[in-house]
């Protein structure tokens, strides 16, 4: 039996809905849902065989894991649901309190690069979980992933929005890889036929799931308490392939944060 990483979020939905809806057979595979910074820690320290982590994971402990090709959650210019949000224009929070959610690694680390070196802003950074409803009331700026970025988005209550992908895009003309797929190199190496057969499912899962868009905000966007059309329009803004532009991007970001980036893979 494989175990199996499973973000918690819309925005890995389309990956996993071939299985969703029993299109596509999950035998012999345990799904664990979960944040992504628990994925990242279960899959690290062995309780799953293979998980969705936070690219800067791979890039930090790479001797650990090999990627499976062709699949990442990535976007170009606008992604959406990664947001820094903020009373203040972002040059005004320099030595201000920003609050960052426990749930990233990845879009931490970006939001401090972004901050650091492209605007010279060192704030005073908090963590909170709004499940653990640790946020203050009225923050300053806070930085909010996946659906608790579109509710607070919606919410209209920060008057400046900052996209990271598009940020990073600006800065680089590249997209933002916020996510990939992983296996343990020691899960592959006891169950190498499990593995590779399971991700040819995954595959197949993700192509069903990038044809029926519509299907799935049907069915998700009323539990979000979002409109329909809003979360369509945000799942095309993604991308959940992995090609040499999103390999490209991902070497450079590993170079900002004084990290190595080779990236293996498994054989399929």
């Amino acid at each position: 039996m494989l175990k199996v990483g499973k973000i918690e979020y819309l925005n890995t939905v389309p990956v996993y809905y071939g299985f969703i809806k029993g299109v596509v057979d999950s035998s012999g595979v345990e799904f664990v849902e979960d944040v992504p910074s628990e994925l990242n820690r279960l899959l690290n320290e062995g309780f799953l065989d293979i998980s969705v982590i936070s690219s800067y994971e791979y890039i930090q402990n790479s001797e650990k894991y090999l990627l499976l090709p062709d699949l990442s959650i990535s976007a170009e210019k606008r992604v959406v649901s990664v947001l820094f949000l903020s009373t203040v224009p972002i040059h005004q929070l320099h030595r201000k309190d920003v609050w960052i959610t426990r749930s990233s690694m990845t879009s931490k680390e970006l939001l401090k690069y972004l901050l650091r070196e492209v605007y010279g802003v060192e704030p005073n950074f908090y963590y909170y979980s709004l499940k653990e409803n640790t946020l203050p009331r009225n923050p300053r700026a806070v930085l909010a992933i996946g659906d608790d970025a579109l509710k607070l988005m919606k919410m209209k209550k920060f008057p400046f929005v900052y996209d990271l992908a598009e940020e990073w895009f600006n800065l680089t003309g590249l997209p933002f890889v916020f996510a990939l797929w992983a296996v343990r190199r020691e899960s592959y190496s006891r169950k190498k036929e499990e593995v590779v057969k399971f991700y040819r499912k995954l595959i197949e899962s993700r192509d069903y799931g990038e044809k029926h868009y519509p299907d799935i905000c049907r069915e998700y966007a009323p539990e979000l308490n979002l409109p329909e059309k809003l979360c369509e329009n945000y799942l095309k803004c993604l991308n959940f392939h992995l090609s040499e532009k999103e390999l490209q991007s991902l070497k450079l970001f590993s170079e900002k944060v004084n990290r190595s980036f080779n990236p293996e893979f498994i054989e399929t």
